[in-house]
């Protein structure tokens, strides 16, 4: 990735059966070869995509995630993308635009993080958030 690399916000397709609070994912074709290689998922339920994952070289290992930790814009745009450059879907390196202008600023080890959890910001693709914040006990 070049400095000059500013990715293009693409519109959001609507994730469907989302209800408010509900983590959802679906399994997509986006190249239109008939293998459904990329998964779109909603970790929150708030019916926007929050991260994609997508297996380049069809061996059931996700390859690259991207992650969009701006939540209520209606559009996906990866701030963060972790990549497994070996393919067995753990990350090898993770890319960050920590200022949100469209610069990835940061490259930092993914340390072989399974790539839905690599995600340095939100709860992960890979685990539902709680229902209910943890409480405070009364001494």
């Amino acid at each position: 990735m070049s400095e000059s690399f500013v990715p293009e916000p693409t519109p959001e397709p609507d994730l469907p059966g989302t209800e408010a609070g509900a983590s959802t994912q679906e399994y997509v074709d986006l190249d239109g070869d008939g293998y459904t290689e990329t998964t779109q998922i909603d970790s929150n339920g708030d019916g926007e995509i929050d991260a994609v994952l997508t297996d380049v070289d069809g061996d059931f290992y996700d390859d690259v995630a991207a992650f969009d930790n701006t939540p209520g814009d209606g559009e996906f745009v990866a701030d963060v993308v972790a990549v497994a450059a070996d393919g067995d879907g753990l990350a090898d390196v993770i890319f960050d635009d920590t200022n949100l202008d469209g610069v990835f600023d940061a490259v930092t080890p993914g340390n072989g993080e399974p790539l839905p959890y690599a995600n340095p910001y939100e709860t992960s693709a890979g685990v539902a958030p709680l229902e209910t914040p943890f409480t405070e006990q009364s001494s």
